[in-house]
């Protein structure tokens, strides 16, 4: 009995501490994180956002969390890309620094004829309407006269008077005499005529030949010159053709027929460049016809190389390229120092009869509407003629061809029949009609820029300046 005593009383002690653990912890523990759960929805889920609250009291969500604290580590990403994109904004809506704008003639082939690239400066990168106009002739036909007529801004009322005394303006002349002769200057009253001679070097931008260089028959441009006027038009000054001072200044050993023929190629080389990077080309001749003008104008054509592989490389606008090829120059026959016969109806029908047979062949444009006469078949009334003598019944059809007269001393006496209007008159129709051409895709590149076409004439120059169909044509030179 003692035994099942003392078992039972074991079995009592190891059940009690299982019922209070058992059956409080399964039926009590539930119910306290219910009491929890329901003080905590109401502050946090159920709580609603009242507008006058401030924005640092209100519950914020993960991602908000997330976000200040990439934040308070660092700069995001995204953030950094759109400040870069403000900035390279910025940077574009920013204007483009002021244009320098030329107050005199700059080289674009120097005196060796090597290409200058401190033209650069004046030109535009986003200017894609402008004009170049290139002039080729002789020695002493007045190239830079003519130029000088188409770079006026403002018309001058004593234009002739300012030609006239040009020749005989030297600023060495002056400088060397000015001290020993201001007393006489001053006795003979020459102080006018001094400050007037100054005026006349700043109003043409080009230099002509003074009256030391005629005497001497020495050139006046060497290379290519170039101004850009206000109006973005460039304007290309050659050197002389087949002028004797040339060769006389590039050979120190007497001249020979080689001496004479680098002189010649390199003339052609010079014209070629010129055929191939300007709008408008102007022959000029002072009497009519020679015959080597028109034949050294052919060969330029024939020699000058394709350039559109350079005109790829040169434009920095836009890689792509037309399909039409390479557009050829207007060519504008230019007859300067013209007489009073020269003016007649039938002088101008041979004239233009001759220059049409000479280029029937050539790629030149010759009927550019530069005309010395209205069209009826084209242009409609004849209301802007220069003569009321000329018509395409007296002349035939017109083409690019213009006369300029000679002006005499006596210019202003009306009395005096010239068979012609006014020089004032024709230098304004000439500028009118050289300045209204069509300026014609240069190259086979769209939209090509000042500076992407000054980049085009480097290109240019060096391809000419190794093509070897120059060096073959002084081969074959007697």
């Amino acid at each position: 009995m003692a035994d099942k005593k003392k078992k039972v009383f074991a079995s009592k002690d190891l059940a009690t501490p299982r019922r209070p653990v058992i059956l409080k912890s399964d039926r009590e523990t539930p119910k306290e994180p219910a009491k929890e759960k329901q003080e905590i929805q109401p502050t946090i889920i159920l709580k609603t956002r009242e507008q006058s609250t401030p924005k640092e009291e209100r519950p914020l969500s993960p991602k908000t969390l997330k976000a200040q604290s990439l934040e308070a580590d660092g700069p995001h990403i995204s953030k950094i890309a759109q400040n870069e994109n403000k900035e390279k904004k910025t940077i574009e809506q920013k204007p483009p620094p002021p244009l320098k704008l030329m107050t005199e003639p700059i080289k674009l082939l120097d005196e060796n004829l090597e290409f200058n690239n401190a033209a650069l400066e004046f030109l535009q990168d986003s200017s894609t309407n402008y004009l170049v106009v290139g002039i080729i002739g002789t020695q002493s036909v007045g190239k830079s006269m003519i130029l000088n007529l188409i770079a006026l801004n403002t018309p001058t009322e004593d234009l002739c008077s300012q030609i006239l005394h040009s020749h005989e303006t030297s600023d060495s002349q002056y400088e060397m005499n000015e001290t020993a002769i201001d007393s006489q200057m001053e006795i003979l009253e020459f102080a006018d005529i001094h400050e007037s001679k100054k005026k006349v070097d700043n109003i043409f931008k080009f230099k002509m030949q003074d009256i030391e260089q005629i005497e001497r028959g020495v050139h006046c441009t060497k290379g290519v010159d170039m101004y850009v006027t206000t109006d973005r038009v460039i304007l290309l000054d050659c050197q002389a053709l087949w002028s004797p001072s040339l060769i006389d200044e590039t050979n120190t050993n007497p001249v020979t027929s080689r001496s004479a023929n680098v002189v010649t190629v390199d003339c052609l080389q010079v014209a070629s460049f010129l055929m191939a990077i300007c709008h408008v080309v102007i022959a000029v001749q002072d009497w009519f016809t020679d015959y080597n003008i028109l034949r050294y104008i052919q060969t330029a054509e024939m020699l000058k190389p394709s350039l559109s592989a350079s005109s790829s490389v040169a434009s920095q606008e836009s890689s792509e390229s037309t399909a039409s090829g390479e557009s050829s120059p207007h060519l504008l026959l230019l007859q300067n120092r013209c007489q009073l016969e020269d003016f007649t109806p039938e002088a101008v029908k041979i004239m233009q009869d001759v220059y049409r047979k000479a280029f029937q062949k050539s790629n030149l444009q010759l009927n550019s509407g530069m005309y010395l006469y209205s069209d009826t078949n084209k242009n409609g009334l004849n209301v802007d003629k220069v003569c009321k003598s000329y018509s395409v019944d007296t002349c035939g059809t017109p083409i690019n061809l213009f006369l300029l007269p000679e002006i005499y001393p006596d210019y202003d006496n009306r009395e005096i029949y010239r068979g012609h209007p006014t020089f004032e008159h024709l230098a304004k129709r000439l500028r009118w009609m050289v300045l209204g051409v069509n300026r014609h895709q240069i190259t086979n590149v769209p939209n090509l820029s000042e500076r992407s076409w000054f980049h085009y004439c480097n290109k240019a120059w060096e391809t000419i300046r190794k093509c070897t169909f120059f060096m073959e044509y002084e081969r074959f030179l007697p």
